[in-house]
């Protein structure tokens, strides 16, 4: 599951430095996160599958991440451009935040799921 961790973080926050390219996941990971297994990830389980990514990144649970918790998954761009606030530290609600426009900006038609 770590391996999925990684790949879909770093999908999802590829946004967050306005990156021109974000990697397509890969049908394995996407499989992992699709609980329902009807091929699409649907708002539900990408906010599921992000609360459990915030957490187990969120290493000494104090409810934020810092830029060494957040190394593996962020590059210093993507980390500065998800602390909204400047504070060196990524709030779960600076998280959440990131992680809802990149599933909207990923929705390309609207209908709540990604495929």
């Amino acid at each position: 599951m770590k391996r999925v961790l990684i790949i879909t973080t770093a999908f999802l926050m590829a946004a967050a430095a306005n990156a021109e390219t974000v990697a397509e996941l890969h049908e394995a990971e996407l499989n992992n996160i699709d609980t329902n297994n009807d091929g699409f990830l649907s708002k539900d389980e990408f906010n599921a599958f992000s609360d459990y990514a915030f957490q187990a990144m969120d290493e000494d649970k104090n409810g934020t991440l810092g830029l060494s918790e957040a190394k593996p998954f962020l590059d210093i761009k993507q980390f500065e451009a998800v602390d909204r606030d400047g504070d060196s530290l990524i709030s779960k609600a600076e998280y959440v935040s990131q992680m809802q426009n990149d599933f909207d900006a990923a929705d390309k038609d609207g209908n709540g799921l990604l495929d």
